[in-house]
């Protein structure tokens, strides 16, 4: 089986090192997606890279991985138990399948107590409070229309807005 690896970039270099590999004929996969940033003067839609600072390689020899290590902007593998980490093709896959179905994917950790948005299925634009998370699903509090409900959501179909309040109501504390 043939692996994929992670290497770790500059900030900011991974469209950059991604094209410097492409051009020694290295087999290279920078995901990214599109968002829309405001600047003081205009809004511009802009290609940014999904895993901030990685890049993902698939290499033959020893002598391939000299050239991805003194490409500009590459610092380093990404190592796990003291070896280069593999990634399995399945997971590579696995990250463009869920690029191709979904526009807005976002890596920001979801924790207990944040405020999140159902983005997909019959409960799309609810809001609510992330009470547990469990694996790859969480439940999630949402209140309206006077009911409370409590749904468990897979992670990949919500979509984090803020930090719950605390439940004192505001600003003014007595």
């Amino acid at each position: 089986m043939e692996y994929w690896f992670a290497i770790y970039t500059k900030s900011r270099m991974e469209k950059k090192v991604a094209d410097r590999l492409a051009d020694q004929h290295i087999e290279v996969y920078c995901p990214t997606q599109t968002v829309l940033r405001q600047w003081s003067d205009r809004k511009k839609k802009v290609k940014v890279a999904v895993f901030p600072s990685y890049v993902f390689v698939k290499f033959d020899d020893d002598h391939e991985r000299l050239k991805i290590l003194q490409t500009q902007g590459v610092v380093n593998f990404v190592r796990y138990l003291g070896e280069d980490a593999k990634i399995r093709p399945i997971e590579i896959d696995a990250i463009q399948k869920l690029l191709g179905e979904y526009e807005d994917v976002s890596l920001e950790p979801i924790k207990e107590g944040d405020k999140v948005q159902i983005q997909h299925g019959g409960m799309k634009g609810q809001e609510g409070k992330v009470i547990l998370i469990q694996k790859d699903r969480v439940i999630v509090y949402i209140e309206s229309l006077g009911l409370s409900l409590k749904a468990e959501v897979s992670k990949a179909k919500v979509k984090k807005v803020g930090k719950e309040e605390d439940d004192r109501g505001g600003k003014y504390h007595f």
